[in-house]
């Protein structure tokens, strides 16, 4: 075991609260739910061992090279992926009874993601090849339903991931098809994008091609009739607006208090476009497949209100030079 896992456990162990209490009660709970949580209360004393806490935010490792399997023992993970474009973006979260870094147990240690804790409390199991093969001999029939349960999760995964990118190249080919519609297309798309990922409404804002920091709400799925809408968003959306999921407050058009909404910036390389306001009612939660979804096709429609905004003045300036 590692000094730094050592450290971690000694010196990062949480305090007996009633959270820790009602987490630990949850977590024995789901030992018939998780199977990869009943094998780790079998060698309990071994795997205390080879815990690691982490706070809110702390990587726990990055692409490349790496000897452990992970198995979060409590809380959750975000794995992020980096585009092309140098960008970190979400593409899934590991909760408690998931692992991840099965390769290792195949001698693949490379690793293409970063895992970040999602909480004050995470948890993790680290575990080399080494450990597994001495728990082989331990109690090879222990061994025998682990490797059963990662290959059934691991065919899951693949699955759900081809499935995903099916998905994801239906909506790219969707989008690029409405985008030569023009101003008329970017509305299909909102209703498409509404209709693929269960979200109760959509609303478009667009940064002012010409004036910096002024936003407009360009469409709201809700109000199909007023189009454009063409409102300032004056004190509701700002470059620096917060990004992710929040709840509403009413402030913005369209929306009550017990909305959950997502909001989304839409960019071009790193030029701010505008957002996406995605909303749910009645505190409807976002799956992390949509979320995902969303932020591989941001730079798509940010490109098309690009394309718009150019086509635009193309327009103004050829009314201009008729009128003259």
């Amino acid at each position: 075991m590692s000094k730094e896992i050592q450290y971690a456990a000694e010196t990062r162990k949480p305090p007996e609260s009633p959270i820790l209490k009602q987490s630990l009660g949850a977590l024995k709970q789901s030992l018939s739910i998780h199977p990869i949580l009943a094998f780790l209360e079998g060698f309990d004393s071994f795997f205390k061992k080879k815990k690691r806490a982490l706070i809110n935010n702390e990587v726990l490792f990055t692409p490349g090279e790496n000897p452990y399997f992970y198995i979060v023992s409590s809380w959750a993970l975000s794995i992020l992926r980096q585009t092309p474009t140098g960008e970190k973006k979400e593409v899934g979260r590991a909760y408690t009874g998931s692992f991840i870094g099965e390769g290792v147990l195949f001698d693949r240690n490379q690793k293409d993601v970063e895992a970040v804790a999602i909480g004050e409390w995470v948890s993790v199991v680290m575990l080399t090849k080494e450990d597994i093969t001495y728990l082989e001999t331990q109690n090879p029939e222990k061994i025998i339903t682990l490797y059963k349960h990662i290959i059934e999760i691991g065919n899951g995964r693949l699955l759900e991931s081809w499935k995903e990118l099916a998905s994801l190249y239906e909506m790219n080919s969707k989008i690029d098809q409405l985008s030569k519609l023009g101003e008329q297309g970017f509305k299909d798309i909102v209703d498409h994008i509404s209709k693929t990922i269960h979200v109760d409404y959509i609303l478009s804002i667009e940064q002012h091609p010409v004036v910096p920091g002024l936003f407009i709400h360009k469409y709201n799925s809700r109000f199909p009739s007023i189009w454009p809408i063409n409102q300032k968003a004056i004190g509701e959306i700002q470059a620096h607006a917060e990004i992710g999921q929040i709840p509403s407050t009413g402030e913005i058009l369209g929306t009550d208090e017990n909305d959950s909404l997502y909001i989304l910036p839409l960019k071009t390389r790193e030029n701010l476009k505008g957002f996406f306001i995605l909303g749910k009612k009645n505190h409807g939660s976002f799956e992390d497949t949509d979320i995902r979804m969303m932020s591989n096709i941001a730079p798509l429609l940010g490109s098309m209100i690009e394309n718009n905004q150019t086509l635009a003045d193309k327009k103004a300036m050829g009314f201009k030079q008729a009128s003259i």
